[in-house]
This record gives C-alpha cells, structure tokens and sequence, in this order.
C-alpha cells in the first residue's frame, strides 16, 4: 500500500469512528427527549421539595411512572398573578395581598402541573375585604382552582366580579 491510501484509510477510520461515537451518544437536552413534543420534564430539585396531590386535591405518596409534566416553574408567576388579579378587579381594588402557602405537584390524569397553594385576600375602596384560597400554575401565575370563598364577595356588588380561571384546567 502506498502512503496515501494509508493516510486516507486512518482519515476515513477516524471519520467513521467520530461518527459512530456521535451517533450512539445520549441525548440529553429537553428539545431531544423521547417524550412527546411539549412534555417538560423539570429538574429534580424543582419538584423534590413538593407535595404530590391528585386532582381531588388528596395527598398521595409518590407520582406515577407514567407522568409528564406540562410546565415548568418560573419566578415572575406572583408578579404574573398580581397583575392578572388587578386588571379582573378594575378600579374596585384597594389592597391586593397573595400569600402562598405551599407548593404542590398537582396530577391530572396522565399529567402533572407544579402549582402553588396561596391564599389571596382583597380589599375593596370601602374597605370591605373578602379572601379565597387558589391553586396557580407555577409557569404562567394563572388561577387553575379556588375554593373557600367569602359567601359575600364585597369586591363586586353587582356579582359580576368573578376570577377568571385557566380554561384548560377548569373542570
């Protein structure tokens, strides 16, 4: 053999090899994932200090195999909530106050969103306060569930004053 073709026999050795390395190398970058477009899948440390709930709102002890996750948390979700809140009740609103209790793993089906537990209270121009307890994605600061509303809701007296939750998760 002359020395070119040896030259292009290791040149094409390492070639394949590189690829062959490249090609059997795990994909880890969530764009690459095996799950379906869209799933997330969040860091460990994002959901280990949560709370797993199933959609009846009952603790159980571990999430499912089988769950993926639909969003991931963000830091702005308060700021996003506040806003969203103030815009619904108009000029109405004196004092808004969101004091979070807890975050959960809320599971859904085959699906997991991380929420946060927070109790939102009001104040009305005539100092009339009214509160509820909420359950908010922790992405989009969206209210998903309340419960534990005021009977009478001074914020509104025309009834008309009502939050609007996230129609994807309204039951």
């Amino acid at each position: 053999m002359t020395k070119k073709r040896v030259s292009l026999l290791i040149c094409c050795m390492f070639i394949v090899g590189g690829c062959l390395w490249w090609w059997q190398k795990p994909v880890t970058s969530p764009q690459h994932s095996s799950k379906a477009p869209g799933i997330l899948t969040p860091q460990t440390n994002e959901i280990q200090d949560r709370q797993v709930i199933n959609k009846d709102k009952v603790t159980i002890n571990r999430l499912p195999a089988s769950v993926s996750f639909v969003n991931k948390p963000s830091a702005d979700w308060e700021k996003k909530l506040t806003q969203s809140l103030k815009a619904q009740a108009g000029n109405s609103l004196k004092e808004l106050e969101i004091k979070k209790e807890r975050s959960l793993v809320w599971t859904r089906d085959e699906n997991a969103l991380l929420v946060e537990s927070v109790v939102v209270s009001m104040t009305n121009t005539q100092d009339v306060s009214s509160s509820f307890r909420a359950l908010v994605d922790s992405q989009t600061g969206k209210v998903l569930e309340t419960w534990d509303r005021t009977i009478f809701d001074p914020m509104d007296k025309s009834g008309e004053f009502k939050f609007k939750l996230d129609p994807r998760y309204s039951n």
